[in-house]
């Protein structure tokens, strides 16, 4: 019922065009009713009427065929155009729920099986709506009608009709389930493909360097031949189904012409009563036949729709409050009030994380690979709630604050540019598509993105190729920060976003990453503490956990803790042996779970 019930409601919008196409397949089907009586006329008086009547017989004939032709052709008109736009409603509807879904969402389904389903899937439904649907509908109610005029003429010659149709179901329930668990099953095999395909394109560089083309060519066979297996089949159900209509079409029609003769000879019926009702009893097998083609249509379909109903209905880990503060611009004070959070329940990757940060700031989250550093940042964006705690932004929850004005605030130049396949231009207006040519030619002159855009053959307007190709990764950091800039963010977040770069790139883009902290809060994540040196806090994580948390030289200060072997680590020993330590207090260690509150202004 569930399917039923989200084919209706995507159909919902085109009833005036689907009413239309139910009138125009009626008044097709009504066309059919005179010709049992016209076949009926014609046989009885073919050895006493004259010419030009029976010359009358066929030209009528002919008429209701031409007419049904025009009708088929104009129903079959309209319901490509609600197939068509059904198709496009159902993607739009499955891409605007895909964008209102956290990150949670992502890391568990791979995007090769989310395009599966938004082409695949959709195209299934599709084929359900374009397959002579309203012509069965339509069909159906006219069967009726033709059944209760048979039924008048022949009592004897319906039952044997409606004994063939009985037959009809008994085919129906013996294929219409096998064919549904078929048609999952193949949905099941198309997304591991579509999931093999999207990760081994994007990862054409280490599959060529590594030789690995053979391999991989062997593998894709290997699972096309396993998902070819239940669509092969899906395929010969699909076919033996139609077959069996077909033939319980023919044997009805058979049964009905042997107990039809039977009339005639015991006098009861004409030949051309006998006729008109074999023709009655082929008007009602047409459509009950062609009902069963679409049964097996329908029931893949109906899969593909139970698998597009897990998109439609899945509900985000992270909601909109109902009713939220309004923050048009933040100030940049941030603090972090006992956080922790796990990806999985019982496993936190962070935990009681206590931190205030003041607006102006530029703070550096430094640690071991994995100590939850990008976690944090991802807090602080709302992708993920902490599982305990609270994050507050200018003194309001996160969850009190609308996504869109949260998100507002902050902007990212990642350690991995995203670029898309558009112009220079509209990658950096990206964050502010308001944003007009002076803008954005003011964001890339202050993230130093104008020096090489002149140069480009078309400036600005450039399209850039996917993922930013035609530039360099130098280059490509530089239209991150300019991004950055044209949103004019309150907040900006830095991972890792010099950590690939060339030394003479990173002198380029440190500069401009000069430019954009000034003025703003600022959450640095960094492996070469050399970019950190002069921020205003660095907090240590180790296990999820902030261990250390002051300036550099007061990290320093204490030649035990875990910042002091990361800079020996990666400066060398001297450098910590020799530096002197700072004049200021030494800020306290963590050693447990219950930590102070960490602040510039407790500096």
């Amino acid at each position: 019922m569930k399917t039923f019930y989200c084919i209706g409601s995507l159909l919902r919008p085109y009833k005036r065009r689907i009413a239309l196409a139910l009138l125009i397949t009626i008044c097709c089907c009504l066309l059919s009713s005179p010709i049992p009586f016209l076949i009926r006329g014609l046989v009885d008086n073919a050895l006493t009427a004259g010419v030009w009547t029976l010359t009358g017989y066929a030209l009528a004939l002919l008429g209701i065929f031409a007419a049904q032709a025009a009708a088929g052709l104009a129903c079959t008109g309209l319901t490509g155009e609600i197939g068509l736009g059904v198709v496009r409603d159902l993607r739009h509807q499955l891409y605007a729920r895909l964008q209102r879904l956290s990150l949670a969402y992502y890391d568990r389904t791979p995007a090769g099986v989310l395009i599966s389903r938004l082409m695949d899937d959709v195209t299934a439904v599709q084929s359900l709506i374009t397959t002579q649907t309203l012509t069965v509908v339509a069909d159906l109610g006219v069967a009726v009608v033709f059944g209760c005029w048979l039924l008048a003429q022949s009592p004897w010659l319906f039952l044997v009709v409606l004994a063939v149709l009985l037959g009809y179901y008994g085919i129906f329930r013996a294929y219409a389930g096998p064919i549904r668990e078929g048609s999952t099953e193949v949905r099941g095999q198309l997304d591991g493909i579509f999931a093999r395909l999207k990760e081994k394109i994007d990862g054409i560089l280490v599959v060529k360097a590594h030789g690995r083309e053979q391999d991989e060519m062997a593998g894709f066979a290997a699972q096309i031949g396993a998902a070819h297996r239940p669509r092969l089949r899906v395929g010969l159900l699909g076919a033996a189904l139609t077959n069996l209509s077909t033939a319980a079409a023919g044997i009805g029609t058979a049964l009905v012409f042997a107990a039809g003769s039977l009339e005639v000879v015991h006098g009861r019926m004409t030949p051309g009563a006998v006729l008109s009702a074999v023709a009655l009893s082929a008007l009602l097998f047409g459509p009950v036949s062609r009902l069963l083609d679409l049964a097996a249509v329908f029931q893949q379909a109906a899969a593909s729709m139970d698998r597009l109903r897990e998109i439609l209905e899945q509900k985000s880990d992270v909601m909109n409050p109902p009713n939220p503060v309004r923050l048009e611009r933040a100030c940049g004070r941030v603090e972090f009030d006992q956080v922790g959070f796990g990806y999985h329940p019982g496993q936190p990757v962070v935990w009681d994380v206590r931190l205030r940060v003041e607006p102006g700031m530029k703070v550096a989250l430094v640690g071991p690979t994995g100590c939850g550093k990008s976690t944090l940042l991802h807090l602080l964006q709302r992708f993920y709630d902490p599982t305990w705690g609270e994050i507050r932004l200018d003194g309001i929850p996160l969850r009190r604050l609308a996504l869109a004005d949260l998100r507002r605030q902050i902007s990212i130049v990642p350690q991995e540019t995203v670029l898309f396949q558009a112009s220079l231009a509209n990658n950096i207006r990206y964050g502010c598509p308001e944003a007009d040519d002076r803008r954005v030619e003011a964001a890339a002159r202050a993230a130093r993105v104008h020096e090489f855009a002149e140069r480009l053959p078309e400036g600005y307007a450039t399209r850039i190729g996917e993922g930013g190709y035609k530039l360099s990764q130098g280059q490509r950091q530089r239209v991150a920060i300019a991004r950055v800039f044209c949103r004019d963010p309150a907040l900006v977040i830095l991972d890792e976003a010099t950590s690939s770069l060339d030394p003479e790139s990173e002198v380029v883009v440190q500069a401009a990453l000069t430019n954009l902290l000034r003025g703003r809060t600022a959450f640095v994540v960094a492996h070469r503490l050399a970019t950190v040196l002069d921020a205003d806090l660095i907090a240590v994580l180790e296990g999820g956990l902030i261990v250390q948390c002051g300036t550099h030289a007061e990290l320093l200060a204490d030649r035990d803790g875990l910042y002091a072997r990361l800079c020996a680590r990666q400066f060398g020993i001297d450098f910590v042996r020799d530096r002197e330590p700072a004049a200021s207090p030494r800020r306290p260690i963590r050693p447990t779970i219950a930590l102070p509150v960490y602040s510039l202004a407790s500096a």
